[in-house]
């Protein structure tokens, strides 16, 4: 049963925003845990959704993320959740290029059916003819069904749902327009006041006086009633953002004691991944540069984008803030400024009268308000031969600049930009908010010009237009990173190393190996569940004790799977000898089998060196976190869900 759908419209201005608010709060009130998601790189929606659903909000953006890390993000925090809503951006296939980014790639990706929201306010049986384009135009995105708002009769739905029927798309009903819901904008986006809380309830009740949600809602498959029903009796214990199964770094490979992040009215813009990517790397503590006289003792400062032009009296008097963070950069402490945050480190912020303000003064150059430029899009940072994705949206323009950039920014059409990464001794400065959420952003790791471990996702940072469309990963979640992730391509070689635990598909290739007595005998082991938690378990012992250099594994009933990373040949044989003795001899022990009895339990039947040259190594990552899909029908629902929840400790 489907737990999850993605709000999104044909056009801006539908209110998806408002429908998501209010609908997270309603669910919120009748009892339900829920998960809200943003589709893109918005930080002031994930704001709004938080208030809405008493829980931080998470952004989902296929442009900045690998597909791999999109799904383990949503998988980790929709896990817990009752019911999760992500809230699409823009229009439905609206994306950075073409439908790059886009609701609708990430509706396919997720394998959730899209809600529409359409603005029906000017608009009657004419919407036919979009509903039909918009369901037609990518069959394998999922439409279950259309709320049309800002309409206000029974008369005026009745064209609407006529339309939906002529298409084929369900009605989920109408909702009449009302001021009391309406979203102020601000210059870069939505409002971002505390004064949402009155706001939001009103919306719930809105939608909920107009719309059976629980009724409508089972056109998606989601039944909340039976929900509910599971949920009486059973005390959810507190949740913290990181899945129970998720790795931490110890303290032996941590780059940071402490890390200070900037956080208050001025400063708030954060991705929540990047914050717990954080606090993996160290102990992360919070300061505000408007209240506060000094920053918390700390080896790493971040100061994230905000609005800093609507403070800035009190940024500017608070002068004991402003000396100690040029000490603080004096003294090579490493610091990350982000847009607003670039901001405050200049000289100068000037507002849209002219009024001139003094700033912390790390850099000479002034960023004014006055003659607003909008500069929007994704930017693509490459510096020291790493690229590194992020978004760009300020009003601002940047005065007194002499400076040279230390990386080229380009768009996500690979246009190179103006767009500067300023460096002072250990401070990064930059209009652009990255996303290192995934652990790929290299710079962060380092401590006086060091490099430190290497924690990146297994995704290499091609240019948009390069990225290879033709992976396909079901639509499901995925599965067990393995010990080593990949990080930046290694020198070492990497082969892809198949076991056969029983006889299998391929299982013909053995024959050169075995007796075919041997053969008909494996049928007989095709591994129960207690086996494979059982062989899981010899594994990673295995890894352990021979520390092997494992980018990442998995174990199916009657094969599995390696990426192995080795010097030369001689190294992979003698692993693959080290893995296939261990596991077979403990299993053996394990089953109390009798000495010659089917001595010999896993043989490697396939091995293959990849090529570091194309998107080989990936597409095999990719493939072993996700193989056990391929097989749903032939080891059924059950065991391909237990084999999902054996891999997920290693996440």
């Amino acid at each position: 049963m489907s737990k999850a759908f993605l709000i999104a419209a044909p056009w801006s201005n539908s209110g998806k925003t408002t429908i998501t608010l209010g609908l997270a709060r309603f669910f919120n009130n009748n009892g339900l845990d829920v998960q809200t998601f943003k589709c893109g790189p918005d930080y002031i929606d994930t704001i709004h959704h938080s208030t809405a659903a008493r829980k931080p909000s998470v952004n989902l953006d296929s442009v900045m993320m690998s597909d791999i890390h999109i799904k383990d993000v949503f998988r980790k925090y929709s896990s817990e959740a009752d019911i999760s809503i992500v809230e699409g951006v823009m229009g439905l296939f609206d994306g950075a290029v073409k439908d790059k980014g886009s609701s609708a790639e990430l509706a396919k990706k997720l394998n959730i059916p899209v809600v529409l929201v359409v603005n029906a306010k000017a608009m009657a049986y004419t919407i036919a003819p979009i509903l039909h384009g918009l369901k037609t135009f990518d069959p394998e995105v999922k439409i279950a069904g259309v709320i049309f708002n800002f309409v206000r009769t029974e008369s005026h739905y009745a064209f609407l749902k006529e339309a939906c029927e002529t298409v084929g798309i369900h009605s989920l009903g109408y909702i009449p327009p009302n001021d009391e819901i309406a979203i102020p904008s601000r210059h870069l986006g939505l409002h971002i006041e505390d004064s949402f809380e009155n706001l939001i309830e009103t919306a719930a009740d809105h939608i909920a006086k107009s719309i059976d949600v629980f009724k409508q809602l089972k056109a998606l498959d989601i039944d909340l009633e039976e929900i509910l029903r599971k949920n009486i009796n059973i005390t959810k214990g507190f949740q913290t953002l990181a899945s129970e199964g998720e790795v931490n770094l110890t303290k032996e490979f941590q780059s940071f004691s402490t890390i200070a992040v900037a956080k208050d009215e001025a400063f708030r813009f954060t991705y929540v991944e990047n914050l717990k990517y954080l606090e993996k790397l160290g102990k992360v503590v919070f300061f505000s540069p408007i209240h506060d006289d000094t920053i918390p003792d700390a080896d790493m400062i971040y100061l994230a984008g905000g609005y800093p032009e609507l403070y800035l009296e009190a940024l500017s008097s608070n002068s004991k803030m402003k000396t100690a963070l040029k000490a603080e950069a004096e003294k090579g402490t490493k610091i990350l400024a982000e847009c607003g945050g670039m901001m405050y480190l200049g000289n100068q912020i000037i507002n849209e009268d002219g009024a001139a303000y003094p700033m912390v003064g790390i850099f000479d150059f002034s960023t004014s308000m006055e003659n607003k430029n909008l500069h929007l899009g994704y930017r693509r940072v490459v510096v020291e031969n790493e690229e590194i994705w992020g978004h760009e949206f300020h009003y601002s323009t940047i005065q007194n600049d002499t400076y040279e950039s230390i990386a080229e920014v380009y768009t996500a059409r690979q246009k190179e930009i103006n767009t500067k990464v300023y460096s002072y001794k250990n401070v990064w400065a930059s209009y652009i908010h990255l996303y290192w959420g995934a652990g790929n952003f290299s710079w962060i790791k380092r401590t006086k010009g060091v490099q430190l471990l290497d924690i990146k996702e297994a995704i290499s940072f091609q240019p948009i237009e390069q990225q290879d469309e033709n992976v396909n990963l079901d639509s499901h979640e995925s599965l067990n990173k393995g010990l080593n992730p990949l990080g930046l391509i290694s020198e070492k070689e990497y082969y892809f190393v198949t076991f056969a635990t029983a006889k299998s598909r391929i299982s013909d290739r053995m024959v050169k190996y075995n007796s075919s007595s041997f053969i008909r005998n494996l049928d007989g082991l095709i591994f129960s569940k207690e086996d494979l938690a059982m062989l899981k378990m010899l594994f990673d012992e295995a890894i352990e004790k021979y520390a092997l250099d494992v980018s990442c594994y998995n174990i199916l009933p009657d094969h599995g799977h390696f990426l192995l990373r080795v010097e030369n040949e001689k190294e992979l044989s003698e692993q693959i000898r080290k893995l296939k003795g261990f596991t077979s001899f403990r299993f053996q022990r394990h089953k109390g089998w009798d000495k010659g009895e089917q001595k010999v339990w896993v043989q490697k039947f396939h091995r293959k060196r990849l090529s570091k040259l194309d998107d080989s190594i990936e597409k095999v990552f990719n493939y072993i976190k996700n193989n056990h899909y391929k097989h749903r029908e032939r080891w059924g629902e059950e065991k391909t869900l237990f084999i999902e929840s054996l891999h997920e400790s290693d996440d």
